[in-house]
């Protein structure tokens, strides 16, 4: 089974512990209007100019053989992480992947926004053990409309990773218009309340995927800045509730 790819890249340092070389995965299983790399929405490969597509094809073995070139890199700390697009969403495909690099020694870790069925997190319970997870819109009538997610098989997720005891820290995408809104904002405060023991990384969105929606023949959307005000407040309103937070740049 092929693993479909947008991207492998380098040296990375925010993608988890250590340095690490990020794997970005092809189709998501939501469609956030904000979202940073559009080329990985769709799972079909789709073609930007000539000769030029997003959307390449490896066999397990073909993309743990590029991934062992930078094995020296890692050190002790470091290792692999699978970003997207949805990292579990090809699950099955990485099977082979995560395998050998848990059985080698390698850390691996998720970028995910969680909305897959459960038998796709439970795919990767043996061999990830760091996760980064998304937090956004958890009101479910904003939640289905905006994203098309299911926020009831979301936060049975966060269940189990938190059932396996697995390392996670929680990222919030900070749009005023929706995941700042009066409402979903109260559901983030006690949704953080119950899960205070997961650091939470809170940013800003930004428009630096403007030329790829344009390569895309896509228009991106403009969205109201949450600027420091906004952040600074959400952080003292979580950090009156025992959490731990800070404001990040992505």
């Amino acid at each position: 089974m092929s693993i479909r790819v947008t991207n492998i890249q380098r040296m990375c340092f925010d993608d988890g512990p250590g340095i690490r070389s990020t794997v970005f995965l092809k189709g998501c299983s939501i469609h956030c209007p904000w979202c940073s790399n559009p080329e990985t929405i769709s799972f079909e490969k789709q073609k930007i100019s000539e000769g030029v597509e997003y959307g390449r094809d490896y066999e397990p073995g073909e993309l743990t053989d590029i991934l062992e070139k930078d094995r020296k890199f890692w050190g002790r700390d470091g290792g692999v992480t699978f970003s997207g697009g949805e990292a579990l969403m090809q699950g099955r495909q990485l099977l082979e992947v995560w395998k050998y690099l848990k059985e080698t020694g390698v850390g691996l870790a998720v970028e995910t926004a969680l909305f897959v069925p459960e038998e796709l997190l439970e795919n990767a319970l043996p061999y990830i053990d760091f996760y980064y997870v998304d937090v956004k819109l958890l009101d479910q009538a904003l939640c289905a409309s905006v994203l098309g997610g299911d926020v009831d098989r979301y936060l049975k997720n966060v269940q189990r990773l938190a059932a396996e005891g697995k390392d996670v820290h929680f990222r919030v995408p900070c749009s005023v218009e929706y995941v700042l809104q009066d409402q979903n904002r109260k559901l983030l405060l006690d949704f953080f309340k119950a899960y205070w023991q997961y650091p939470i990384e809170l940013f800003p969105l930004h428009d630096l995927a403007r030329s790829k929606y344009q390569g895309l023949g896509l228009e991106m959307p403009d969205f109201e800045q949450a600027g420091e005000p906004y952040l600074a407040h959400f952080r003292e309103e979580l950090l009156i509730r025992g959490c731990q937070v800070e404001i990040i740049s992505i």
